[in-house]
C-alpha cells in the first residue's frame, strides 16, 4: 500500500488523543452537512476535531473540477496546517458525508500549542506525518495504475486507525474480512481521489466485480481480500524489501 514513507496515502493517520481531550473541553460542537466546509486558513481561520463522519482536502482544477488531496475520518484534525502557518491556499476543507466537529478558532489553538512544549512538538511531528501521507498520493498518481490506486486508497480507508509505523500488510491480509467500501463512496468520489477520470474508475470496478475481486451485495459494493492483495506494500512485500535494500547499499 506504500511505496516510500511509513504513512498511508490519501488518508492521515488518527491525531493524538491529547489533541481529542483540549477539543472535547474547549471545542464547539458543530454538525456539517455534505458539502459544507470549515473557514480555513488566514488569521481568522477555525481547526476542528472531526468526532464522526468524512471531510475531504478539496481543490480545483483550471476548469474548476474539484479533486480530493486527502480524505479525513473521524479521530483527525482539520485546518491545523494553516492555521499553524496562517496562510490562505486554494483549499476547502468541506464534508462529504454528515460530519460532527468540535471547533475552535486558530487563536484558542495556537495558545494551546505555545503554552504546552509537549504538544507543540506532537503537533509539529503529526504535520510531517500528515505531508508524507499526502506525498504518497501524489506518488501512487503519477506511478500506478488506476486499478492499483484505487486498490491502495480502499486499504488505506479500511485500515485506516492502525498505527503505521507498526502495521504489517501481510497479517493485515490474513486477518481480513470481505468489507463493503467505506462510506460508501460513489464512483465520482473515488475518481476524484485518485485522480482518475470517472468512466475509467466505473470500468475498472466493474471489471473488478466480472472478476469477482468486488462482490455486489445489492446496491453495496464489496471489497475481498484477493482486490486488496493488488496494493502491495513496500515494508512487508517481497519486491518492496528488494528496493529498500537497493536503496541502502548505494
Amino acid at each position: 500500500m506504500r511505496q516510500v514513507f511509513i504513512q498511508f496515502p490519501w488518508v492521515h493517520e488518527p491525531a493524538p488523543n491529547a489533541f481529542y481531550a483540549l477539543f472535547r473541553r474547549y471545542g464547539q460542537p458543530l454538525h456539517l452537512k455534505p458539502g459544507q466546509s470549515l473557514y480555513n486558513g488566514g488569521v481568522e481561520g477555525e481547526v476542528a476535531w472531526v468526532v464522526k463522519g468524512l471531510c475531504g482536502f478539496q481543490m480545483r482544477d483550471s476548469k474548476l473540477n474539484p479533486h480530493y488531496f486527502t480524505l479525513v475520518p473521524a479521530g483527525r484534525l482539520v485546518g491545523n496546517v494553516d492555521a499553524y502557518t496562517g496562510s490562505v491556499v486554494n483549499i476547502v476543507d468541506v464534508a462529504l458525508r454528515p460530519t460532527d466537529v468540535l471547533l475552535l478558532s486558530r487563536h484558542t489553538f495556537l495558545q494551546m500549542l505555545h503554552q504546552d512544549v509537549a504538544l507543540n512538538d506532537a503537533h509539529t511531528e503529526m504535520l510531517v506525518h500528515e505531508h508524507e501521507s499526502d506525498m504518497e498520493g501524489l506518488f501512487s498518481a503519477r506511478t500506478d495504475t488506476i486499478a492499483v490506486r484505487l486498490a491502495r486508497l480502499l486499504a488505506a480507508l479500511i485500515f485506516q486507525d492502525e498505527k503505521r509505523l507498526t502495521f504489517n500488510w501481510d497479517k493485515a491480509l490474513e486477518r481480513f474480512t470481505p468489507t463493503p467500501i467505506p462510506y460508501q463512496l460513489t464512483v465520482t468520489e473515488l475518481a476524484q481521489t485518485i485522480g482518475a477520470t470517472r468512466t475509467m474508475t466505473s470500468m475498472t470496478l466493474s471489471a473488478w466485480e466480472k472478476s469477482g475481486l468486488l462482490r455486489r451485495e445489492g446496491a453495496t459494493r464489496v471489497v475481498t481480500r484477493a482486490l486488496l492483495a493488488q496494493a502491495t506494500d513496500w515494508l512487508t512485500s517481497e519486491e518492496g524489501v528488494k528496493t529498500a535494500c537497493l536503496t541502502l547499499n548505494r
